[in-house]
């Protein structure tokens, strides 16, 4: 016994540190002991599933939350889990089955709840949607965030009296950080329609305020690291090479990259709906997992990173590790020709990473109006992304966006593929077939009807918009906020 806790407290060590993969091989250690208590069983098995959560093992996570429903399938928040992990997978079907069994087995379970709500919002299944956020709400009229997830499927449910209610919970603070940025976005909104921007614009800042609070140590972090770290080094990383094999040489993979709002899910649609079997992993964010933890260590010592001409990686390792998780989470394995889209936009980036061990990747790069981009990032609830909640920040993110790309497209300009977003949207055929033709896929009419699809899944800021057919680009729908931008013109010259 005195063995298990002391494997027990190196695993706790270990994943303090962030070291997930020694953490997960003291708690494998512990469960090879003999007589281990069953509640101690029940407590390894969950913190070795979620640990290869942690590590993007989905499979591996999911046979040991299996293992403890055998010894206790009462436990709601296990179920609850082992839907998150089929989610990953891409397994809506069971991602779906294990919500409901954790909701009935727990009727008030708001995780669950919220979960199974955002699936089907996700997979276009609105009047599911609707049910369980109106649910949710009636349970407990605290969660805004319900509130505002359902105004993005139903702009009338939101009425007067929810925005007096509304006004008043935010004066008495008594809503968690996420609740207020939802109901500071909501306020926004109501200014919105009642044409007050600059009430409205005022009510935005509160809200990408208390949005930033939600994760506001992570947040910071990754901000320095977005803002300040890969930007300085993304050119000076040293690829050497020494064993890695052409396991790769029959994967093509298309990765969508950019800025958010850019038309990227849009793109991602099209490409997957036609006639060649793509796989659309979706917003992974792996390239970047590998990067960044396999190499902490390096980044951690970003000052003296300045100054130097060439940054040392583990590549090896990193390229090992993407491939096993992009491996894992495809399900095509026999094809000859293996062909799947990724959507994690900040992969541009990571080109180069990518290419040397990708050699096929081909990159898509969907822009708009740089104007309409940088509103279009500040009004929407984008709680995941550190840098948007601020308008500073999102220049500063973009101005570094637009030199990364400048410098790959010329050195590798057969490599990546810009759209723009108002062109595509007025010829939408002759340039879905210009992509098409760039990624060496067979175009398909079809491809432009993808909205008719009843698998599409998305989990953006894009989904009601991806349930319609291509609409027009609309120049001024942002123009009444370029005001904003004044002060910025001679910081950054691509500001109109």
């Amino acid at each position: 016994m005195n063995n298990i806790k002391d494997l027990i407290t190196k695993a706790k060590k270990f994943y303090d540190e962030k070291n997930f993969f020694d953490a997960r091989g003291q708690l494998l250690q512990a469960l090879q002991e003999n007589h281990i208590d069953e509640k101690i069983k029940l407590n390894l098995y969950y913190l070795v599933a979620d640990i290869c959560y942690k590590i993007n093992d989905f499979s591996n996570s999911e046979i040991y939350l299996k293992k403890y429903i055998e010894i206790d399938n009462l436990n709601s928040k296990i179920f609850n889990f082992l839907g998150n992990v089929y989610l990953k997978k891409r397994d809506y079907s069971n991602s779906e089955k294990f919500y409901l069994k954790a909701i009935n087995l727990e009727h008030n379970n708001e995780n669950a709840l919220i979960n199974l709500a955002v699936l089907y919002q996700n997979l276009g299944k609105q009047k599911q949607a609707t049910y369980f956020y109106k649910k949710i709400f009636k349970n407990n009229p605290l969660n805004i965030g319900s509130l505002y997830n359902l105004s993005n499927i139903d702009r009338t449910v939101i009425n007067k009296n929810n925005i007096l209610e509304i006004e008043d919970l935010v004066k008495k603070k008594k809503l968690t950080n996420f609740n207020m940025a939802s109901s500071f976005f909501l306020l926004a909104e109501n200014e919105k329609k009642n044409n007050k921007f600059d009430k409205e614009i005022d009510l935005l800042k509160k809200a990408n305020d208390f949005s930033f609070k939600v994760n506001e140590g992570i947040n910071k972090q990754s901000n320095k690291y977005w803002l300040q770290i890969i930007p300085n080094i993304f050119n000076k990383i040293n690829f050497t090479k020494e064993n890695i094999s052409n396991e790769t040489e029959n994967i093509f993979p298309i990765f969508i990259i950019g800025l958010p709002r850019c038309g990227s899910t849009l793109i991602e649609s099209i490409i997957s709906s036609g006639g060649d079997r793509i796989e659309n992993l979706g917003e992974t964010n792996l390239v970047n997992w590998a990067f960044l933890n396999t190499n902490r260590d390096v980044l951690l010592s970003s000052e003296s990173l300045k100054n130097k001409n060439k940054i040392e990686i583990n590549f090896q390792k990193t390229a090992e590790r993407l491939k096993d998780v992009f491996r894992n989470l495809k399900r095509n394995k026999d094809v000859k020709k293996n062909i799947f889209s990724e959507k994690s936009l900040e992969n541009f980036y990571y080109i180069e990473l990518i290419l040397n061990i990708y050699p096929n990747a081909k990159f898509l790069n969907p822009y708009r109006n740089l104007e309409d981009n940088i509103f279009a990032i500040y009004k929407q609830f984008l709680s995941n992304i550190s840098w948007s909640h601020s308008i500073g920040n999102i220049l500063l993110y973009i101005d570094n966006y637009l030199k990364v790309i400048d410098y790959f497209k010329k050195k590798y300009p057969d490599k990546i593929l810009s759209i723009s977003l108002e062109n595509f949207t007025k010829n939408s055929k002759k340039k879905s077939m210009e992509i098409y033709k760039f990624c060496n896929l067979i175009w398909d009419e079809k491809c432009l009807e993808f909205y008719k699809r009843n698998d599409l899944f998305s989990n953006t800021a894009s989904n009601n918009q991806i349930r319609a057919s291509i609409q027009k680009y609309d120049r001024k729908k942002y123009e009444v906020y370029r005001k904003i931008l004044k002060d910025y013109q001679k910081k950054y010259n691509w500001i109109n």
